[in-house]
């Protein structure tokens, strides 16, 4: 019995070629879309991101210990990576600020290398204030606050108190940064590493990576390589991905509904197709009932075939989507214009 449920199957599917073409073209146009839409998305939410941490001074991805830092040595191997733009190594140092009136107040210290800063993370490039020389960015001794911590130190002091452990440190107030959030200082990393006693140690490294660059798999290949040290991480800074996923929220479901509205259409006409096909073959499903054939295993027969159907026009549907994808992205470039 099951021998002639699959001769009746396949021969009922080369018989009638027009009407397997078009259940097939449908799966394949529907899945196409969708499929295509799906990776247009991945390509615009990327590029999309890419230019939102861009403007906003936002490094692509941070490299960072699970705890404590690491060597300094490491940021030769991150700066010259073929897939990397851009590196800005950075210490970073949790200190107590001491305000008028006795008032501690928390504050982030951080050591950054003004001669990349500009072009990864331009939010924390110091600026002098006005009669300072322009290089006291890198004197010892001197700190860049921003609008915060200037507001917790006084707005005409000119000079910082704060202590690190038990160890109470002055420095004079050179100019501001434009970073925003809780209270932040920022001066040369040389100067922070003596001050701090973290000679030879970095608290982590911004990445800036090459356009086109894929975020994901650059951070898989650096860290399942065999000289990878244990304990550290690469991801995004911050909450940027959620921001920005946020941001293109409306964009992004525009263009899946669009693609589902395809994909169901395509359902609708193979379930039309296959429903007529049924309602054609009612007598030969009637024989095949004379001749033993029970109703599930006439079920059988019919989700057989349009089990063959829709995997063949998937297979093609997603050959198709992606060349659709391929094209859209090279005619549009990445973030679709």
């Amino acid at each position: 019995m099951l021998a002639l449920l699959r001769s009746f199957s396949w021969r009922e599917l080369r018989h009638h070629p027009w009407r397997n073409a078009a259940a097939i073209v449908a799966v394949m146009l529907g899945v196409a879309l969708a499929f295509s839409v799906q990776l247009i998305n991945a390509s615009a939410l990327d590029e999309f991101a890419s230019a939102v941490r861009s403007v906003n001074g936002q490094p692509d991805l941070e490299l960072r210990a699970t705890q404590g830092g690491f060597d300094e040595k490491l940021f030769l191997r991150i700066a010259t990576h073929p897939q990397v733009e851009l590196a800005s190594p950075v210490v970073e140092t949790q200190v107590q600020l001491l305000a008028a009136g006795g008032k501690r107040v928390p504050m982030r210290v951080q050591g950054v290398d003004s001669l990349v800063l500009a072009g990864i993370a331009p939010a924390l490039m110091p600026k002098p204030a006005e009669g300072v020389d322009r290089l006291a960015q890198f004197a010892p001794g001197n700190v860049f606050l921003n609008a915060a911590a200037r507001t917790s130190a006084g707005a005409d002091a000119s000079t910082l108190q704060m202590q690190a452990g038990t160890q109470t440190i002055a420095l004079q107030i050179a100019g501001s940064v434009s970073a925003g959030g809780s209270a932040l200082a920022v001066m040369d990393i040389g100067v922070a590493q003596d001050l701090f006693d973290r000679g030879g140690q970095l608290s982590r490294i911004d990445m800036r990576l090459k356009p086109g660059v894929d975020r994901t798999a650059f951070a898989r290949s650096l860290e399942q390589s065999a000289d990878w040290p244990t304990g550290l991480r690469l991801a995004e800074p911050g909450d940027a991905a959620q921001r920005v996923s946020n941001l293109s929220r409306a964009y992004r479901v525009n263009l899946t509904v669009l693609a589902l509205v395809a994909l169901f259409t395509g359902a609708f006409l193979v379930f039309s197709v296959l429903s007529l096909g049924v309602a054609k073959r009612a007598q030969q499903f009637a024989l095949l009932g004379v001749l033993g054939l029970t109703p599930r295993q006439r079920l059988q027969l019919t989700l057989l075939e349009s089990g063959v159907l829709g995997f063949v026009g998937s297979l093609a549907g997603i050959a198709l989507g992606t060349a659709l994808a391929m094209l859209a992205l090279r005619l549009l470039s990445g973030d679709l214009g």
